[in-house]
């Protein structure tokens, strides 16, 4: 894998100073579990920084773990409940998620196997070089790093919240190399050779879109930048600085397409004839988009597990706001795909079975 991390303050390669300190010459960055916070924020790092050069590995893991974003919509968990973390070893990721207060974005992470959203992330995937490092950015806790991992594919993961990232590695056994940092401070990763840059259910929380789009470009290095499901503001998501799919369209020369045409596009459907009056609630695009080269997502997975929303007495929704969110993201399925297939006879083929969200790729320890 051709990469090596650059300084966010002063754009200078990392190197180890100890096994758990990287400089750029002039600043120390914590590196926690073999994860590089580079998140340019004194108020984490010089603390963290600190305690790894005191030798005390767990108070800078705790310093990390609590860090957030600013949209996060709980207050940072508190110490006992980070001990308890990252003292149980038995623990679900589910109950790792409320150790950290995540809220309901515990939910959004738990269930995110299950959303239409989802599969029109793998279906953006198979229109860019299946031989290219994927670096994801904002990648959360490594859903889609985990699949393309499955495939055999290199991957770096690049997200703003530590403890994210750290869920990543702990429960969904990602492998590739993992950064805290933010896109739109800088690119984090130099790399010389292209990659495929993808960006998924995210890019409209950020404020600086341009900036952020030149860094993905930058990290592509000539590659495919793939941005998809990102809200307008006819979205009932209210968090994050959506736009119109007009402004989307300023910052790109690629084709910017409802979202659901991707969703679409898993199941094997004719694309949308775009339609200007239609409302759009989310819009993506590919740069140096490739022809569909379908992938074998769930041949890797010894054990697919029955998609957790579908029981014998209906759809077992996480949560009303999660509800809510699954019908916008379906629209383009006629709202729902989920309670026709409660009471529908499954297909004998467990591939099928994965296609049509029966059957999931969920962590051992969901």
């Amino acid at each position: 894998m051709d990469y090596r991390l650059i300084s966010p303050r002063n754009g200078q390669p990392l190197t180890l100073e100890t096994d758990d300190l990287l400089t750029d010459g002039t600043t120390r960055w914590p590196l926690v579990d073999g994860i590089a916070y580079l998140r340019d924020r004194d108020e984490v790092r010089q603390p963290a920084v600190a305690a790894l050069r005191a030798g005390d590995v767990a108070a800078a893991r705790r310093i990390l773990l609590a860090d957030q974003d600013r949209f996060s919509p709980t207050p940072p968990p508190e110490r006992a409940a980070l001990d308890e973390l990252v003292a149980t070893n038995d623990l679900t990721l589910r109950g790792a998620m409320k150790l950290l207060n995540y809220g309901p974005v515990a939910d959004y992470f738990a269930y995110r196997w299950c959303s239409p959203t989802y599969v029109g992330g793998l279906h953006m995937l198979e229109r860019t070089p299946t031989h290219h490092t994927v670096i994801e950015v904002a990648c959360g806790i490594g859903h889609y790093l985990r699949a393309l991992e499955g495939l055999g594919r290199p991957t770096v993961g690049i997200d703003i919240v530590w403890s994210k990232l750290w869920l990543a590695r702990r429960y969904l056994n990602v492998r590739g190399p993992l950064v805290c940092g933010d896109i739109e401070a800088g690119p984090l990763v130099e790399t010389t050779v292209p990659h495929t840059v993808f960006c998924h259910d995210a890019f409209y929380f950020f404020e600086h879109k341009k900036a952020a789009l030149t860094h993905l470009r930058t990290l592509a290095a000539g590659g495919s930048v793939a941005v998809g499901h990102v809200h307008t503001g006819g979205s009932a998501h209210e968090a994050g600085f959506a736009q119109d799919r007009a402004a989307y369209a300023g910052l790109t020369d690629a084709y910017v397409r409802d979202d659901n045409d991707y969703v679409l596009g898993w199941y094997g459907k004719t694309v949308l004839t775009p339609d200007p009056a239609a409302r759009v609630t989310a819009v993506g695009w590919i740069e140096n988009e490739t022809a569909h080269r379908p992938q074998d997502w769930c041949g890797y997975a010894d054990d697919l597990r029955p998609n957790p929303l579908l029981t014998a007495d209906g759809v077992a929704w996480p949560s009303e706001d999660w509800a809510r969110e699954y019908g916008e993201d379906s629209r383009s399925l006629n709202g729902s795909a989920l309670p026709s297939l409660v009471h529908q006879a499954a297909p004998a083929d467990r591939s099928e079975q994965y296609r049509q969200r029966r059957l999931l790729n969920l962590p051992a320890r969901w």
